[in-house]
């Protein structure tokens, strides 16, 4: 969230203090159709390496910043912070009563930072713009997992990349003020590997340890992504 913030606020003030005719603002909301965890991708266990935690649907703020280069072409940076959070039984672990399987809290932050080059389509008009578009960005995502109050210590944030194709139609109710829809395609997938931060854990108020520190997990985030918000041409 604090990536998000700082980098919300960034494209904000710079808008604000230095405006220039060609500038836009977006300000909305977007919807993911899907995120999944694989919560122990290496392991020698085929059920439990092959096993899945669906994470489902999730729903993120998001502002943008664009600039029109001509008059069908269009360079925008966004910046999104998706998370969500989930429990599920996975995690054998060694206490005074003996091994026991308890619940595992999982989940992630996801913040994309990306640059799309949008083309415009002949047919649009000054009151209907269609697109498509593309680009590439920067995803920073973090583990949110945690087993018996215990986190990862390291590995549990990653920086990763990819790219992404877009369509999509702005409506615009007055000169300088409009909606924005569109549609975004892309597959991001992270790797986590690292150690947990401790292997002496609580559970229900009883000591428990893990067999190992050794922290591993992959996550999804295939799907489209739908987006409606309010654009203003500055």
């Amino acid at each position: 969230m604090k990536n998000f913030l700082i980098a919300a606020i960034a494209i904000t003030v710079s808008v604000a203090i230095y405006p220039q005719k060609g500038f836009s603002l977006s300000v909305g909301a977007g919807y993911g159709t899907a995120s999944r965890l694989i919560p122990y991708p290496w392991v020698s266990d085929f059920d439990l390496r092959e096993a899945e935690v669906s994470l489902g649907s999730f729903v993120f703020p998001q502002i943008s910043l664009g600039y029109s280069f001509s008059d069908g072409i269009e360079g925008v940076i966004s910046i999104e912070y998706a998370t969500k959070k989930s429990e599920f039984y996975g995690q054998t672990v060694d206490s005074e009563a003996g091994t026991i399987f308890i619940p595992v809290k999982d989940g992630y932050t996801f913040v994309p930072l990306e640059f799309t080059l949008n083309y415009t389509l002949p047919f649009s008009t000054e009151q209907i713009r269609v697109f498509i578009g593309g680009g590439g960005g920067l995803y920073f995502t973090s583990s949110l997992r945690e087993v018996a109050g215990i986190k990862p210590g390291s590995g549990g944030s990653k920086t990763g990349y990819g790219i992404h194709i877009v369509s999509g139609i702005d409506y615009f109710f007055t000169r300088n003020t409009g909606l924005s829809f569109y549609m975004k395609f892309r597959d991001p997938e992270m790797e986590f590997k690292g150690a947990y931060e401790s292997v002496t854990g609580i559970h229900n108020g009883m000591p428990v340890r893990l067999g190992s520190d050794v922290f591993n997990q992959k996550l999804s985030l295939e799907g489209t992504i739908f987006f409606l918000g309010l654009k203003v041409n500055i």
